[in-house]
């Protein structure tokens, strides 16, 4: 019978341990169909990460064509304004030409109206020289009167001259008088001549009066038309001055018309120069990204027809496929290799620990001698001694005493 149950316990350690190993290659199975599955699923995620990719590189490459169609729309407006701020400033160029040709005239008319205004003002300090001058005499005769009045107590001695001096006048007035009716006297032959000729009709001398006051009407008329002239120039002189002023405003005002179209001008021509670049860049983007949707849509149709095919979708899954049957050998091997350590071990039903076995039954004492489990009211088994015991006293037993 002892040998019988040798044989039993025999029997049962060997079906533990088959049944142990059942379960270490059921869980192995368990957690390579997990792991397959979980590879098969994040396969399947990458595909559907791949597709979803594609389908945003394609709608990115749509509206990508779509900002560069808005571009070459924005650029082809841009550039007919450009034309149309060119033909303004060509248009702007010539009214200020014409502009510049008024003014220089003016300014030749206004430097016409200085050299006689400068003549006028020369005439006028010529007067005002006349005028101090004759100031001067002024003053000189006030001088002079005013020493005629200090002179005044010689006045019976001047009465005296002047009584000879009006004595002298009515001698030279008789002897003029004398002169003259000699001279008027038809009598005296020596002092007259017979002219010759003939004394003109009234009629000749009417008619050279009429032809007379004619020229004198003539030269009248055209006094009063120079008049007239002189009066038309010097008020065109004035509104041309006038004028004048106002085309220097005007000038002033095209000139900075002109610089605010050129300022405007030239940030329109920066403006449509980084829209340009811009675009060039949208548009190497637009077909790089292109590029790249054509290859991995081949890539994709490619791996496609190798999956129809029953080959690889590509050389990287397919290394990876090999990586991943590498691991899963190592890890079958590590497996296998724990396997094999836990048979040389007692066997434990628990789940695989790397704790220190415990015993978990015990062999009663009966006649057939078969281990039989604790179940929950299992014995403690205290832990070993850790390396801190050495720092602590050991304690000193006491005699009990009753």
């Amino acid at each position: 019978e002892r040998r019988k149950v040798e044989i039993l316990r025999a029997e049962s350690a060997q079906k533990d341990r088959a049944l142990h190993k059942e379960r270490i290659e059921h869980t192995g199975s368990f957690n390579a169909r997990d792991q397959l599955r979980a590879e098969t699923n994040r396969l399947q995620t990458c595909v559907r990460e791949k597709e979803k990719e594609v389908g945003q590189l394609a709608a990115e490459a749509e509206n990508l064509n779509a900002v560069v169609s808005g571009i070459e729309r924005e650029m082809v407006k841009l550039k007919r304004q450009y034309e149309v701020a060119v033909e303004e400033r060509n248009y702007t160029g010539l009214q200020l030409i014409d502009r510049n040709d008024e003014l220089c005239i003016l300014y030749e008319k206004s430097n016409l109206q200085q050299s006689a205004l400068k003549a006028g003002e020369a005439e006028i300090r010529k007067r005002e020289e006349e005028i101090r001058a004759a100031e001067l005499q002024v003053a000189e005769l006030a001088r002079n009167v005013e020493a005629a009045r200090r002179r005044l107590p010689r006045i019976p001695q001047l009465e005296e001259e002047v009584a000879l001096l009006k004595a002298q006048l009515e001698e030279a007035r008789q002897e003029a008088q004398r002169l003259s009716s000699d001279l008027e006297a038809p009598d005296n032959s020596g002092r007259w001549r017979k002219l010759e000729g003939t004394d003109p009709e009234p009629e000749e001398l009417v008619a050279k009066l009429h032809v007379l006051e004619e020229r004198l009407n003539d030269k009248k008329e055209q006094l009063l038309e120079k008049e007239l002239v002189l009066e038309e120039v010097t008020n065109l002189s004035l509104k041309l001055k006038a004028r004048a002023d106002e085309g220097r405003e005007e000038a002033l005002e095209l000139s900075k018309r002109v610089n605010e179209f050129q300022g405007k001008i030239k940030g329109t021509t920066r403006r449509m120069m980084a829209t340009v670049s811009e675009l060039s860049m949208y548009q190497a983007t637009a077909m790089k990204l292109a590029h790249e949707n054509q290859q991995r849509e081949a890539a994709l149709r490619e791996q496609e027809a190798n999956v129809q095919a029953g080959l690889p979708p590509s050389d990287e899954v397919e290394r990876e496929w090999l990586r991943h049957e590498a691991d899963m050998r190592r890890r079958r091997a590590e497996a296998l290799k724990r396997s094999a350590q836990q048979q040389e071990e007692p066997p434990s039903f628990g789940a695989p620990s790397t704790a220190v076995p415990r015993p978990n039954a015990y062999v009663p004492d009966d006649a057939i001698g078969l281990p039989k489990p604790y179940g929950v009211l299992a014995p403690f088994k205290p832990s070993e001694l850790g390396s801190t015991m050495r720092h602590t006293r050991k304690p000193v037993l006491r005699e009990i005493e009753i």
